[in-house]
């Protein structure tokens, strides 16, 4: 691509959702919703009702206290009463006045190095956006498996997947939507691709679900490719000192996408929409189009493609680099990543570099002040012992067998994620889950770690997750069109979970069915 950095050294619009959790740090659309007048009512209602009655026996003022904040965070998280980023910034206000712990505390989780790994991940994104190199990546993808109507399906997919392991599946859809919406009118010459879509062409519809779907699953990749994993490692590190690398999460998230993709790819163009046509006039020669009017590769999208590709490296190798360079860390790795980006020139004369700070004020704070207010709550849990007493609560549901509480665990997690946020499904119930886990004998990653997957994988609605919003907005698609489909991979992914839990995550996190590892006592 040429560059594309005028004279002043302005660059070119970035994204306005550059990131995964939209609405998170915006306001709601239009007027207040019922649920979110509900949940502004219900949500002090029931903190001053648990403030009101007795402290449990076995349980310090402290931990229900805790509960209360607790209970008022998830109405609120849940309903989007307020801000989803604003609610987050609860504990910094409530945990030292009402005695739960001081601002120090508090305040701690909300620098968690998974912020910082997280950041670090955004402003990369950020720089393949600004430079268009996530462009040239997806259209020589599609371009190398074939133009045929199926191929073309596949190649979507398999494009949009890969990006999105490492760019937000936000920003991701957005990117591939209109060059979809191109090749769909190539079906119907004369025809919009609302039109096709809306004569029920089964391609149509396949290709634009099948953009949304694969953001989605492609994210479960990596832990920067989508938020409710992060939050998971983080979680886990905050609460139990419990460490999840790079790395080792690919040995799970990895094999998620191998088997996730042609999952979707069956049930859009052979179970729900069958692709019947043989052939696309003009989709090889559109595809050619885009690349040329791309032009060469850029310094900019070289460059990015260069600090990109050495920052996963990092990440992948970091463990065999431990001996050599002990302290080097994935959160480290990121932001050293971000930094080159802002030294590395494009234009030194004209002082254009690959990242300025205009493109970086992108970055979606609001995200990442949610990660601090989730872990900021989760270490509350523990700390003040609410955890413990949870677990023993719970520990009715020890006659259950296994395979039957992590279905139920992960079906209710994926349905209800397709009315709520993702990470902040995330941050209301792994600590639950966790507690849960290690009151039934169990390690916490047994519950963890489906119900992470599952809040990222809700197919069914447009409210349910960005990429089927973005998709849904282009007003190509009915919400009828896109449950049939995402119905089935719902149930999917539940079972696909589950398994991948049992099996895979199993050996990776070495977990032993029926025991508690030390480092969860």
């Amino acid at each position: 691509m040429s560059d594309p950095t005028t004279s002043s050294g302005s660059t070119p619009a970035v994204p306005d959702v550059p990131f995964d959790e939209q609405p998170i740090g915006t306001e709601p659309a239009g007027r207040f919703e019922r649920r979110q007048w509900i949940g502004l009512v219900l949500g002090p209602a029931l903190f001053l009702l648990l403030w009101a009655l007795p402290v449990p026996e076995g349980l310090e003022a402290s931990a229900w206290r805790t509960a209360a904040v607790g209970a008022l965070m998830a109405v609120w998280w849940i309903t989007e009463a307020i801000p989803i980023p604003a609610t987050a910034l609860l504990p910094l206000v409530l945990f030292p006045v009402l005695g739960i712990g001081g601002i120090r505390e508090a305040a701690a989780p909300y620098a968690n190095p998974l912020v910082f790994l997280f950041m670090g991940g955004f402003m990369l994104a950020l720089g393949m956006q600004r430079w268009g190199l996530h462009r040239r990546i997806a259209l020589n993808i599609i371009r190398t498996i074939g133009t045929r109507p199926r191929s073309i399906v596949a190649g979507f997919m398999i494009a949009t997947a890969l990006l999105s392991m490492w760019v937000s599946n936000t920003a991701t859809a957005m990117m591939m939507l209109p060059i979809g919406l191109s090749v769909i009118e190539l079906v119907r010459p004369g025809r919009t691709a609302a039109e096709a879509v809306a004569d029920g062409q089964p391609f149509a519809v396949a290709l634009m679900l099948g953009i949304a779907y694969a953001a989605s699953i492609g994210g479960l990749g990596t832990t920067i490719g989508t938020p409710t994993n992060a939050f998971m490692v983080g979680f886990m590190d905050e609460a139990y000192g419990y460490q999840i690398g790079f790395a080792q999460w690919m040995l799970v998230g990895l094999p998620i996408v191998l088997v996730g993709i042609p999952l979707a790819f069956w049930v859009l163009t052979r179970l729900v929409f069958p692709v019947k046509i043989d052939t696309l006039p003009g989709g090889r020669r559109l595809i050619e189009a885009e690349l040329e009017q791309l032009g060469p590769i850029g310094r900019g999208e070289a460059l990015v493609a260069g600090v990109f590709g050495a920052v996963a490296l990092l990440w992948i190798t970091r463990p065999l680099l431990a001996g050599l360079v002990p302290g080097l860390s994935d959160a480290g790795v990121a932001m050293l990543g971000a930094v080159l980006l802002f030294l590395l020139p494009v234009d030194l004369p004209r002082g254009v570099f690959v990242l300025n700070w205009r493109t970086a004020e992108e970055l979606p704070w609001g995200v990442l002040i949610l990660f601090g207010g989730g872990l900021s709550l989760a270490a509350a849990i523990n700390d003040t012992g609410l955890a413990a007493w949870i677990g023993a609560a719970l520990g009715g549901i020890g006659a259950w067998p296994v395979w039957l509480v992590l279905l139920v665990i992960t079906s209710v997690v994926i349905f209800l994620t397709e009315l709520t946020s993702n990470v902040a499904t995330a941050a209301a119930f792994l600590p639950i889950l966790a507690s849960a886990a290690t009151g039934l004998g169990e390690n916490p990653l047994l519950f963890v770690v489906p119900a992470a997957i599952a809040s990222s994988c809700a197919f069914m609605l447009p409210v349910a997750t960005p990429p089927n919003a973005i998709v849904y907005g282009s007003g190509v698609l009915s919400v009828p069109q896109m449950a049939r489909a995402g119905i089935w991979l719902n149930v999917l992914f539940v079972i696909l979970a589950v398994g991948v839990t049992y099996t895979l995550a199993g050996v990776v996190f070495d977990m032993d069915l029926g025991t508690v590892p030390s480092w969860a006592r």
